[in-house]
C-alpha cells in the first residue's frame, strides 16, 4: 500500500512539474476594419509566458504549462482583453481588441499632471504596500514609478496605473510586468486590496554564485507559500508537507469587540518546535471536508468550500521579526512562532488547480503572514521548486 500511495504521489508531482508541450496560440486584430495588430503583448496572467505578435497579428506561446489561466491581450490606445483559458485545450484563438475613445487626449492629461505635494508620503505606502517590507522587497525596485498616479477620499487611498508597472526583484531574479488594475489602501481598516495581472521576465545572472542565489531565494519564498499550501491540499499532503490547518470562528465579547476562536480539530499534529527541536508542539489539525467540498470535488477538481475562517499554520518557518514588528495579531493560538495565516472566503466556492491556484483567486482573502508576503515574494504558476538549476 505505501509503494502504491508513493507512486501515485509521484504521479501526480510529474503531471505538475513536467514541461507537456502545450501551446495557446492565435491572432489579434483591432480598429474599426479589424486590422491585425503587430506587436501586441499577448501573455498568460502570473507566469513566465509571454510574446508579442507578429507583423500579421498572430501570437504563439510555447511549453506553457498545464491548467487554467487568464489570458491578457494588451495594446497601446486599445482595451485591454482578458479571458480564461484552459492551456490544453487545442483552439486557435481570434481576438478583437476595440480603440479606446479619447485615448490620445487622456494620455496627453495623464501625463503632464503635475505631483502633488502628498506624493512621497502616497508612493512610499504604495511601495511599502504593493511591494512589500520583507527581505525580499529590500532588493526590489519600481523602475516606472511616473506611471501612477493617487486619489485620497477619506481613508482610503486609491492608485492607478497608465502602463504596467515594471518591477526588478534581485531577490528572485525575475522582472515582473504588472497590469495593475486595482489598489486600493484602508487607513482606517489597515487593509490592502489589489488586483492585477503580472507577467514574470527571468533576468540573467551575472555569475554562477547570483543563478544559485536566486535559486535558493525562490526555494525560499515557495515553501510556506500560498502556492505550497494549494498544491499541498490538491494532493491532500498537507501534514506532510508542514501545514496543519483549523476552523475559527469569529464572535464579539462582552465589550462588543470581535475576537477569533480557534476550533478543535478532528485530530492532532506534532510540529518540531522551531526554538527547540528537541520540543514537540501539538497542534488541531481539521479533517479535509472542513474546508474542501466533499460532494462536488472530484480527484482532479477539488472544489474549495467552507465557512467562517481557516487558520493556516506552517511549521517549518518561523514568522520573521520585521513581520512581527510590523502587523499586530490577527490569528489564534500561540504555536511557537510558526508562520499562520488565515483563510477567508468572499464567494460561495472556488475551485483548486493542480499548480496551487484558488479560482478565481479574487473570491477569497488571506490574512496574517500570507497577508504581509507580497509582490517581492510571489512566484509564476508555472514554477518548480525540484527543477535543476541550470533549468530556472
Amino acid at each position: 500500500m505505501r509503494i502504491a500511495v508513493r507512486l501515485t504521489f509521484l504521479l501526480l508531482l510529474l503531471s505538475l512539474t513536467s514541461r507537456a508541450q502545450l501551446t495557446v496560440q492565435g491572432r489579434v486584430y483591432g480598429g474599426r476594419n479589424q486590422e491585425p495588430l503587430p506587436f501586441a503583448n499577448v501573455f498568460l496572467s502570473g507566469t513566465t509566458k509571454g510574446t508579442v505578435t507578429d507583423e500579421t497579428g498572430a501570437f504563439k506561446l510555447t511549453d506553457v504549462p498545464s491548467g487554467k489561466f487568464d489570458l491578457i491581450v494588451s495594446f497601446v490606445g486599445f482595451t485591454t482583453l482578458k479571458t480564461t483559458v484552459q492551456t490544453g485545450d487545442p483552439k486557435t484563438y481570434r481576438f478583437v481588441l476595440r480603440p479606446l475613445e479619447n485615448q490620445l487626449n487622456a494620455v496627453t492629461v495623464n501625463a503632464r499632471r503635475p505631483r502633488g505635494p502628498d506624493w512621497d508620503r502616497q508612493i512610499a505606502l504604495f511601495i511599502e504596500n504593493f511591494i512589500g517590507t520583507s527581505q525580499n522587497a529590500a532588493q526590489c525596485k519600481l523602475l516606472n514609478e511616473e506611471v501612477l498616479s493617487f486619489s485620497q477620499r477619506g481613508d482610503t487611498l486609491t492608485a492607478r496605473a497608465q502602463e504596467p508597472l515594471l518591477i526588478d526583484n534581485q531577490a528572485l531574479g525575475y522582472r515582473l510586468k504588472f497590469q495593475l488594475d486595482k489598489f486600493v489602501y484602508d487607513y482606517a481598516q489597515y487593509r490592502v486590496t489589489y488586483e492585477g495581472n503580472p507577467v514574470f521576465e527571468l533576468l540573467t545572472p551575472r555569475n554562477s554564485r547570483e543563478a544559485q542565489r536566486w535559486h535558493d531565494n525562490r526555494q525560499r519564498a515557495y515553501f510556506g507559500s500560498t502556492m505550497h499550501f494549494g498544491r499541498a491540499l490538491y494532493r491532500r499532503e498537507l501534514a506532510r508537507e508542514g501545514f496543519a490547518f483549523q476552523r475559527v470562528i469569529e464572535r464579539r465579547n462582552q465589550r462588543g469587540e470581535l475576537t477569533m476562536v480557534g476550533l478543535p480539530g478532528d485530530t492532532t499534529i506534532e510540529a518540531r518546535s522551531l526554538a527547540n527541536r528537541k520540543k514537540l508542539i501539538p497542534l488541531p489539525m481539521a479533517n479535509y471536508n472542513i474546508i474542501l467540498d466533499s460532494v462536488r470535488s472530484t480527484p482532479l477538481v477539488p472544489v474549495v468550500l467552507f465557512t467562517d475562517l481557516i487558520q493556516v499554520t506552517y511549521t517549518r518557518e518561523q514568522e520573521p521579526f520585521a513581520f512581527r514588528r510590523a502587523r499586530r495579531p490577527t490569528t489564534v493560538g500561540n504555536p511557537a512562532l510558526f508562520q499562520r495565516s488565515l483563510l477567508r472566503m468572499l464567494e460561495p466556492d472556488l475551485t483548486l488547480e493542480p499548480n496551487g491556484q484558488f479560482w478565481p483567486a479574487r473570491d477569497f482573502r488571506s490574512e496574517g503572514y500570507w497577508a504581509w508576503e507580497l509582490v517581492a515574494d510571489d512566484l509564476p504558476w508555472d514554477y518548480d521548486p525540484y527543477e535543476p538549476l541550470d533549468n530556472q
